[in-house]
């Protein structure tokens, strides 16, 4: 089993709005997550409120639609490094993906892990395995490999399925150490959280994160 936990979880906000942004900083800070979300107008409010803790501030870029073009996502990649984001989330283009174009697609992961290479910048692509055979999961994860993007994420968590383990195993026997994965959508309690983890995340999302914590903190009541 995973300990400190915590620190693998990157903190959605709440599916049903319920939750002021104040109220997630709280969240974030109480419980020392990875990471947060916040968008263009956000990063200073966050950046002041988790002054002094290793939490790192991330944005979306195209979430969760992922339909705008490559030089729209860029123009947005080089809007949030701006506002001082060194994380961000980008989709992969959907239609892309559901047709196949993967001339398009290599094209996409090149342009935007380049962009984020050159400027010290983690890039989190998101793909939607869901939406994947094995066959179209292999051929992404090698274009990831030549393009080398900091992290492919399993899941928006707003399609109609979110990671699947035996994908995520499918793609740590491809990436390796090369591209980190995350996986998202549907990690709900502390022993699918481990569970993604163990077969080679290194970092999971989710808007159940306090669950997961406090679940963790009953099985091991003593630290």
């Amino acid at each position: 089993m995973i300990r400190n936990i915590n620190r693998y979880i990157d903190l959605s906000h709440r599916p049903d709005g319920n939750e002021t942004f104040e109220e997630y900083l709280e969240t974030a800070k109480k419980y020392n997550f990875r990471c947060i979300f916040g968008n263009r107008f956000q990063y200073q409010q966050a950046k002041d409120y988790l002054e002094g803790t290793d939490i790192i501030l991330a944005c979306g870029a195209d979430f969760p639609l992922g339909q705008e073009s490559i030089e729209a996502q860029l123009a947005d990649f080089e809007d949030l490094y701006k506002v001082g984001y060194r994380e961000i989330e980008g989709m992969l283009n959907q239609y892309a993906v559901e047709h196949r174009l993967y001339d398009y697609l290599e094209r996409q992961l090149y342009e935007l892990s380049l962009f984020c290479n050159q400027r010290g910048v983690a890039s989190k692509i998101i793909i939607e395995t869901c939406k994947m055979d094995y066959e179209c999961l292999e051929k992404i994860c090698k274009i990831a490999l030549k393009c080398h993007p900091t992290c492919l994420k399993t899941s928006s968590g707003r399609s109609f399925m979110g990671a699947e383990l035996d994908k995520v195993k499918f793609m740590k026997s491809i990436l390796k150490d090369e591209v980190q994965i995350k996986a998202s959508g549907g990690i709900n309690t502390y022993e699918k959280a481990c569970a993604f983890i163990e077969a080679g995340c290194s970092c999971v999302g989710s808007s159940s994160a306090v669950k997961i914590v406090e679940e963790e903190r009953k099985l091991f009541p003593n630290g």
